[in-house]
């Protein structure tokens, strides 16, 4: 097939890994890929991906923009246009009277206006609880064709790291590990509210705009808890994999990625109730968001009862391993798309 993924977005998250993963391992498969993103995106691919360049800091309204995405599509001629994420699926939505060729749309994240989706032929969600929210809809929108396909990962060669000589960190101490971009939405501030006063050892990876803030509540913590912001670290699956414990402290989540390396990773991982580990986790490991007492009290419980957590994971780390693997997220995508040929007009939204 000839795929073109649309992205409009010039971050560096799990959207833009997402798109990336895809895009190369589609091309990988045989498929013709292009890709109409960003220069700074485009510059990530692999070598055989199409590179398409658009200037997307401009309205998702803006006619400029709007004209440049479509003659990039018609300059591709593909068999399908996938649109990744909100801007991009208004976009293409826009555009859509003037293309050949069926539309798809991908929702990553929780949005308050979901109304472009419902211009595609058909809908990804990375979640259930994405997949959910078309449920609340009009009676006229209640059968419109929506897969949930879970994000996945090429599956880790895994390296048993001395984390504790590695960082300096307490011989005595269980191992607690952190990881994502350091924003409001992950949580992190409250994770160290639960652990203050805990005789642990939290190592804290990935970096963002909150690290100061994070590293002046960290001085703070009571002296007992031992903490660290490492920022970015390129090995971090087996930063997870040799430490005690994943900690995911989200507020808020489309898909949480740090959830399905720390699977694959075999890690013991507690979370707040955010997809889309309130979907594979069993229910034990699952606390309320913004809730350092609820998070402290299961960890203190689930530190003490370790074969307990491990006999809790086998079976969410058995489904990441079948289902949330770079090749399973690939080869559902693509059914997504022969269905579509095979069974739908362009243009035709049911």
């Amino acid at each position: 097939m000839r795929i073109c993924f649309v992205l409009a977005s010039t971050g560096n998250g799990g959207l833009e890994k997402h798109v990336r993963e895809l895009s190369n391992e589609l091309s990988n498969l045989g498929h013709y890929v292009s890709v109409v993103a960003p220069k700074i995106f485009l510059a990530t691919l692999a070598a055989q991906v199409e590179k398409r360049p658009i200037n997307v800091n401009r309205s998702r309204f803006n006619p400029l923009l709007l004209v440049s995405v479509l003659m990039q599509l018609r300059a591709v001629k593909p068999d399908i246009i996938h649109a990744q994420a909100n801007k991009a699926a208004t976009l293409v939505g826009i555009l859509r009277f003037f293309l050949t060729c069926p539309t798809v749309a991908t929702l990553h994240n929780i949005k308050t206006n979901i109304e472009p989706y419902l211009k595609f032929n058909h809908i990804i969600c990375v979640s259930n609880q994405l997949a959910n929210l078309f449920k609340h809809l009009t009676n006229d929108f209640k059968n419109h064709p929506i897969t949930v396909i879970y994000n996945g990962i090429e599956p880790p060669v895994l390296h048993q790291l001395d984390l504790k000589s590695k960082f300096s960190l307490p011989k005595n101490y269980p191992v607690i590990c952190a990881v994502g971009r350091l924003v409001e939405a992950k949580g992190f501030d409250v994770l160290l509210d639960a652990i203050d006063g805990l005789p642990v050892s939290l190592m804290i990876v990935g970096d963002g705009p909150e690290r100061k803030k994070l590293e002046a509540k960290i001085k703070i913590l009571d002296p007992i808890t031992s903490c660290k912001c490492l920022g970015y670290q390129a090995d971090s699956l087996n930063l997870m994999h040799s430490a005690d414990a994943v900690i995911i402290s989200s507020r808020r989540e489309g898909f949480s990625y740090v959830l399905n390396e720390a699977l694959l990773a075999g890690a013991k991982v507690l979370a707040t109730d955010v997809p889309v580990a309130n979907e594979v986790l069993p229910l034990q490991l699952i606390v309320p968001t913004q809730n350092p007492q609820a998070l402290r009290e299961k960890l203190v419980y689930l530190l003490n009862n370790i074969n307990e957590w491990n006999t809790l994971m086998k079976p969410a780390q058995s489904f990441a391993n079948q289902h949330m693997t770079l090749a399973n997220m690939a080869q559902n995508t693509v059914t997504v798309y022969e269905q579509l040929l095979n069974t739908q007009s362009p243009n035709k939204t049911s």
